[in-house]
């Protein structure tokens, strides 16, 4: 039974880590981090760093660093920008960084049209150390498998990928779709336990409207929706804010018995006029909800709150921002 069994381990757990792309509660703050079309539509420098601990107090939940950076290019009608991002799930690290460019049409007065490319390197590492078998030997000093398929110590693999998008800013409204990875080669270990990991494909549909209630209150519903065409979740969140100072916002994600995953509710203030601190807090609605006490979410953000660089600027968007 053991034959079986482990190789349908080492494939669900390879599976995994290169199916499963980080979750993100306050994704309607940092559009950048999922789709490159997104660079330098803020007409200013922004960045951005994000720390995500999902489902706390389980072993081996994922935990996720984010940092990235965007601004126009605005004698060429582009953007460029840089992100960085690690994500740990178990015995599983991901680690890749990535540089953008997109280049934006006017389609009308008030109407932006961007698209954009990606380019990175990914690596992707196993910790064996941190496997467990049935029939292993765990007592110290001794640590071994028994088991030919699982490895001892860590064995790595990367790849470069390429990322796609578009993405539309007018008035009031956003929306963008893009493909992470839109092309990437399968991960191939060396050495002599190899693996292949093949990245999988996701799709993200993104959009947002921001309207005005009164004279200082905005209010800015959004929606995510992300599938690799097998298996899709969507979720829809609210933001309101207050003086352009302090904000609270809700969200529900998954839709369905089989895509139901957690209620967020989040907030946030503006510590100076560049600096923006927000939280999220995941309320757990899956079956692991008893075995962990939910999800925190850290957001930081800087912005230079001013047009940088030189030539013509793009046309004025009367587009009511939170950060």
């Amino acid at each position: 039974m053991r034959n079986v069994f482990t190789p349908i381990l080492i494939v669900y757990t390879a599976c995994l880590a290169a199916q499963q792309a980080p979750q993100y509660s306050m994704y309607m703050l940092n559009p950048y981090a999922i789709n490159p079309a997104y660079a330098g539509l803020e007409n200013t420098l922004v960045a951005t760093g994000v720390y995500r601990q999902q489902w706390s107090n389980l072993q081996g939940a994922p935990v996720t660093q984010h940092v990235n950076a965007h601004m126009p290019l605005y004698v060429i009608s582009s953007g460029v920008g840089l992100k960085v991002e690690n994500d740990a799930i178990g015995a599983h690290r991901t680690t890749q960084a990535a540089v953008s460019y997109d280049y934006s049409l006017e389609l009308g007065r008030s109407v932006l049209l961007s698209a954009g490319l990606s380019a990175g390197y990914m690596q992707y590492a196993l910790d064996g150390d941190k496997l467990r078998a049935p029939d292993g030997i765990y007592t110290e000093p001794n640590f071994n498998h028994n088991d030919p398929f699982l490895p001892e110590g860590k064995v790595r693999a990367s790849t470069t990928f390429f990322e796609v998008g578009v993405f539309l800013q007018a008035k009031k409204l956003e929306a963008g779709l893009s493909m992470q990875p839109a092309f990437a080669p399968a991960l191939n270990t060396n050495g002599s336990e190899p693996l292949k990991i093949e990245p999988v494909r996701h799709y993200l549909f993104y959009s947002s409207y921001a309207f005005d209630v009164g004279g200082s209150l905005n209010v800015k519903p959004a929606v995510l929706a992300k599938t690799d065409l097998t298996e899709t979740q969507a979720e829809i969140s609210v933001v309101l804010q207050w003086n352009e100072n302090i904000f609270a916002g809700a969200s529900f994600r998954g839709f369905g018995a089989s895509s139901r995953d957690a209620a967020v509710v989040m907030a946030g203030l503006r510590l100076s006029e560049k600096t923006t601190l927000a939280y999220s807090f995941d309320i757990s609605l899956s079956p692991l909800n008893s075995a962990n006490r939910g999800s925190h979410e850290l957001l930081l953000r800087y912005s230079l709150n001013r047009p940088i660089g030189a030539g013509k600027l793009p046309p004025v968007i009367y587009n009511p921002r939170f950060l």
